[in-house]
């Protein structure tokens, strides 16, 4: 008895992680035209049609969210109500392989004791660097690091 009422509980689980995951659908927004000719305009060699788009909402602002890829690379650009490109971040997986040596170098001595979960490149229109998330069990730390290994405070 205690089986048939385990594989129940299983089942409903799955079900229940399966309509949670398409809930994530219905974030998705159409972008109006000005939105998409201005990440046109940042990202010429993309194929706008292949763009997914969202709304989010970060420090009391709404941005539209863009997510594609490029070059082989899962990116995410951020543009204000104004169409105004405002970042993009660039997700790197392990081995980490494109990411200068520099970085991993200085992300590594600063934190022996912990190892490489995350890097992602940071473009904004002022600046850019990789953010290096490190991990020691259930602990993480960021740094925020200039491509020839320079620790950003």
């Amino acid at each position: 008895m205690k089986a048939k009422n385990f594989g129940m509980l299983l089942l409903a689980g799955l079900f229940a992680f399966g309509l949670q995951s398409c809930d994530d659908d219905d974030d998705h927004i159409t972008a109006p035209a000005e939105l998409v000719a201005a990440f046109a305009e940042v990202f010429p060699n993309v194929d706008a049609n292949a763009v997914r788009w969202e709304m989010d909402y970060q420090y009391g602002e709404t941005y539209y969210e863009a997510e594609f890829w490029e070059n082989r690379l899962e990116k995410s650009a951020w543009f204000t109500q104004a169409y105004e490109w405002v970042m993009t971040e660039t997700d790197h997986e392990p081995p980490f392989s494109d990411v200068p040596q520099a970085v991993i170098d200085a992300a590594k001595a600063q934190y022996p004791d912990h190892y490489l979960d995350d890097i992602d490149y940071i473009e904004t229109p002022t600046e850019a660097y990789y953010r290096v998330e490190m991990e020691q069990f259930d602990r993480d730390v960021y740094l925020n690091i200039l491509a020839d290994g320079t620790v950003l405070q």
